[in-house]
């Protein structure tokens, strides 16, 4: 009974918990900029929490997927997973913030499988109750456009650096983006082979080690057993730079 009485309370506390983040990141996501208070106390009414073991497929391309999904926690990986069972891994995500929100607006099947890259929780937001609430309520309809006019202002620049970027600058500014993302710390808290870092470029592993190798050989980074560590950030950045 007493043990019944523990276990109740601390699946109590666990879901307050993912509560208060969800609400930190309803309060200061652009995707829920404008809402009113009402209408963001809805939308956690309205939420569901799951939590993901590392590598577990949350979710598949091909889908559509009528809810709003909503990293709380951990960090996902993003590609393609091939009929043999390999994933082609096109990116990472740490960034606490919606991950699904141009499909949900277009009803479109996901271009992406997401996994988790490590322990992973996400809120589930009902997307019937969000669409509803932007059509209700203009400001937060203006706020989404001016979201995808800036990615996609983003994806446009993203796409001319890999095209006039050399191999070199391509990984250095992609060590800078896992730098920024994971809150500027030397140490990347990712567990990240070369294998897998590789695939981001689409090139060999040999490939990749070469340009890593004159990147350690200058101390701009240092790559020890699937972990990153910047030790020149001004260096990546200056070695980054198209100019």
């Amino acid at each position: 009974m007493i043990l019944g009485f523990f276990l109740l309370n601390n699946v109590v506390e666990i879901k307050n918990t993912s509560k208060q983040k969800l609400l930190q990141i309803l309060q200061k996501e652009d995707a829920f900029q404008g809402l009113s208070e009402q209408a963001l106390q809805r939308l956690m009414h309205h939420a569901q929490f799951s939590r993901y073991h590392a590598h577990q497929h949350i979710l598949k391309q091909q889908q559509v997927i009528p809810d709003l999904y909503v990293l709380l926690v951990g960090t996902l990986q993003v590609g393609w997973l091939q009929t043999n069972g390999e994933l082609i891994v096109n990116d990472f995500i740490s960034t606490q913030s919606v991950f699904n929100l141009v499909a949900l607006l277009q009803n479109q099947p996901l271009n992406y499988d997401y996994f988790a890259a490590s322990p992973v929780e996400v809120a589930i937001i009902s997307g019937q109750v969000y669409l509803e609430e932007l059509q209700c309520e203009r400001q937060a309809l203006w706020q989404v456009i001016q979201l995808l006019s800036r990615r996609m202002y983003v994806m446009f620049e993203q796409n001319r650096y890999v095209r006039t970027a050399s191999l070199s600058q391509r990984i250095a500014r992609h060590l800078i983006r896992l730098y920024e993302q994971y809150g500027s710390q030397a140490q990347i808290p990712l567990k990240l082979s070369q294998q897998e870092f590789a695939e981001l470029f689409n090139v060999s592993r040999q490939t990749l080690n070469k340009h890593v190798q004159q990147l350690v050989q200058a101390q701009i980074i240092a790559w020890n057993y699937s972990q990153i560590y910047i030790l020149d950030l001004n260096g990546l950045k200056q070695l980054s730079d198209l100019n």
